[in-house]
């Protein structure tokens, strides 16, 4: 089990806009005892962060529309969200990428092309990191969630 200390599985929130590596990826920590939930972009993830609560969103950074540091900031800015950790999912392996990430308000950061097993561990330590999360399911907004541009 992924969690001791709630038998549930966690919930994840997968954000990628490449289909294949989304259908991938929801396969893979399915299989591992994850509850996974997937968006194909930015917005999509938004909407269905209003309806449900991840313990985590695994983010691809760069996606078109609303990219992943768009979306990384608003979620960290807004008090709803603030608390839900972030791994940062890219293509660019270099230090510069990865402290963009971070300054974005992702928690961790993982390069494409990964290993399951290191992709498994930096989902384990985040939740063990940020322990069980709520469930409460319909989140009203703040004026800390207000302000995303509408594209």
């Amino acid at each position: 089990m992924n969690c001791k200390m709630d038998r549930r599985p966690a919930k994840v929130l997968v954000v990628e806009d490449h289909p294949d590596l989304l259908q991938f990826l929801e396969l893979v920590l399915t299989r591992r005892g994850w509850d996974v939930i997937t968006s194909s972009s930015g917005r999509e993830a938004l909407d269905k962060l209003k309806y449900t609560s991840p313990r985590l969103i695994l983010l691809d950074m760069w996606m078109p529309g609303m990219d992943g540091f768009e979306l990384a900031r608003f979620l960290k800015r807004c008090s709803h969200y603030r608390d839900i950790p972030i791994l940062a999912v890219t293509g660019l392996a270099d230090f510069d990428s990865r402290e963009l990430c971070l300054e974005a308000g992702c928690d961790d950061y993982i390069a494409k092309p990964f290993t399951l097993a290191d992709l498994q561990d930096r989902i384990t330590r985040l939740l063990s990191r940020h322990g069980p999360g709520t469930e409460s399911a319909h989140r009203n907004e703040d004026e800390s969630c207000r302000g995303i541009k509408k594209s």
